[in-house]
């Protein structure tokens, strides 16, 4: 016996009110959560990474020996973990609460790509960035921080299995561009939408110029052109 389509009835306005203000209210106490696991997660870190150079010292052979022993290279993966996890932390508090940094459009790209890790390698997908580390654009920093890490993520819903994501940022006289290049794979059109949606909403807040190119067959191309600051 076939099975009859589940039918959606939708919550009357009163309680889609009162579930977006229980999301309101659940998303500022995750930002302080986040804020305070950012902050608190570093004592322990710093303090390994103490223990862990006088560790070193006392393990540190005679002058003169040649460098490059197993004790040295566990040492140094030791170290290139915590500063990692670091890391990590520092840009998870900053994405959490960004209404501190600068709106700097280098730094964003590198926060997305290190945050979004775990996506990228999930979908199989190799990742490029290419431009300069640090580059300040003319956008609140917090919209920015959010409508890199759309682009960042449609891109590797449209890239996935196999694919490659492109992030590139060129300057051009009083503005700069960012192009997000999603290539191979097997896109998945359908799970990037809402994020090239919620760029689009955003793009318009952050005084950005967005243009999204999606050939038939595969592929796509992200362009985000900033002002730079007065």
């Amino acid at each position: 016996m076939s099975q009859q389509p589940r039918r959606v009835v939708p919550l009357p306005p009163s309680e889609q009110n009162d579930a977006a203000v229980r999301a309101a209210d659940r998303a500022r106490l995750i930002e302080r959560v986040a804020v305070g696991l950012a902050h608190e997660g570093k004592n322990p870190l710093h303090n390994m990474m103490l223990h862990l150079q006088l560790m070193a010292e006392k393990l540190n052979p005679q002058p003169g020996a040649p460098l490059g022993s197993p004790v040295q290279r566990h040492l140094q993966s030791l170290r290139d973990g915590i500063s990692r996890v670091d890391l990590l932390l520092k840009y998870f508090g900053e994405f959490a609460s960004p209404e501190h940094i600068e709106p700097d459009l280098g730094a964003a790209v590198a926060r997305s790509v290190l945050l979004f890790a775990y996506e990228a390698r999930r979908f199989n997908v190799g990742v490029e960035q290419h431009g300069p580390a640090s580059l300040l654009v003319a956008s609140p920093s917090g919209i920015l921080n959010d409508l890199v890490g759309h682009a960042f993520v449609a891109g590797l819903e449209l890239a996935r299995e196999g694919g490659k994501v492109s992030l590139a940022i060129n300057t051009e006289g009083l503005r700069s561009r960012l192009e997000v290049r999603a290539s191979g794979g097997l896109p998945r059109r359908e799970e990037a939408l809402p994020h090239l949606e919620a760029a689009r909403r955003l793009a318009l807040e952050a005084a950005c110029e967005l243009s999204l190119d999606t050939p038939a067959g595969a592929g796509a191309r992200l362009s985000l052109l900033f002002a730079h600051p007065r």
